[in-house]
């Protein structure tokens, strides 16, 4: 199926890895990783439908009252495979949504996906707002298949330990059961024994594969921003811009949001800053070629189409030169 083609059947809901055009290190799972480790932009996209439309922006159908049907998970796992330009996928992973996403994992194991070519990473609940939670949505996340794990909200550096912890296992130290990995295993295409050898974090374990994302999102985060930054095993840390603009707004007097830009900037600078100084990649969310070409030009290296259209195919293909991809 032609790429442009996609954006007819596709709505999104989060994103997903697919191959990096590069020869991929044989050991290596995470394409990600490969290319955090040669100093190359990373490009990844949200994923196809598996749950109802209408669930936030990127999701929403034309008429809210009418949502499109969901598609069988065995199309969207087909939707998945033909799409091989980007290097993840974003994926909204929730409580209401996993036991689809599951069998959605199925569909790819079935129609020949891994995680070599079709990495899942995904959003789990703010730590500080509810450890308990966001520890279970981590290990389930990882135990579905995905290579890493995003932390929402992230405001201290504990929150990232917090994290880490609950994505190593037992004996590696950390607090994840060594239970419940056989899908992970199958999707990875490795024994149970050889996954829980590998699913640890990298950079913490050079040998890892599993990656770690801070999105910092409120002023405290930013705050801390250096702190949070120095944190070993933390792979990307994530300017939340969308929540941040939210922030960095005022209500005046006519009803209407006044932005404090020059507040906004500042809070994106630091974040910049501290990526640069303590050797993180940083991200930031981008979905046509200027913005791509505009941010890498500032230093960010990491990036997420939030859109599946043609713009944001568009801006792959432009980050992927830029970048010295192709």
């Amino acid at each position: 199926m032609p790429m442009r083609s996609l954006v007819a059947c596709l709505a999104l809901s989060g994103f997903a890895l697919s191959s990096i055009g590069l020869a991929q290190q044989p050991d290596r799972i995470n394409p990600m990783i490969v290319l955090h480790e040669r100093g190359l932009p990373v490009f990844g996209v949200t994923h196809p439908p598996i749950v109802a439309a209408g669930r936030g922006p990127a999701g929403a159908a034309a008429n809210p009252a009418t949502p499109a049907p969901l598609p069988s998970l065995t199309d969207a796992a087909r939707d998945t495979m033909a799409y091989r330009f980007s290097d993840f996928a974003y994926d909204n992973y929730s409580s209401a949504s996993a036991d689809r996403f599951l069998g959605y994992m199925g569909a790819m194991l079935a129609a020949g996906g891994s995680a070599r070519e079709h990495a899942f990473i995904s959003k789990v609940p703010i730590i500080h707002t509810d450890p308990a939670l966001a520890t279970t949505r981590i290990v389930e996340q990882l135990n579905a298949g995905h290579v890493g794990v995003m932390l929402q909200e992230v405001e201290s550096a504990d929150e990232v330990r917090a994290g880490l912890a609950a994505m190593r296992f037992t004996s590696k130290g950390g607090t994840r059961p060594e239970q419940g990995v056989g899908l992970a295993a199958a999707y990875w295409k490795l024994t149970e024994a050889e996954y829980r050898r590998k699913a640890d974090p990298w950079p913490l374990n050079p040998q890892g594969e599993l990656v770690l994302w801070a999105i910092v999102e409120s002023k405290k985060g930013i705050a801390n921003i250096r702190e949070i930054a120095q944190v070993p095993g933390l792979t990307v840390i994530v300017v939340g811009a969308g929540t941040l603009g939210g922030v960095f707004s005022t209500t005046g007097a006519d009803g209407q949001r006044v932005r404090d830009q020059a507040g906004f900037d500042a809070g994106v600078s630091a974040i910049l800053s501290a990526c640069k100084e303590f050797k993180v990649a940083c991200s930031h969310p981008a979905n046509n070629p200027k913005e791509v070409t505009d941010l890498m030009a500032r230093g960010f290296t990491v990036f997420t189409m939030q859109r599946r259209d043609a713009a944001a195919f568009d801006a792959i293909a432009a980050g992927r030169k830029l970048g010295r991809r192709d």
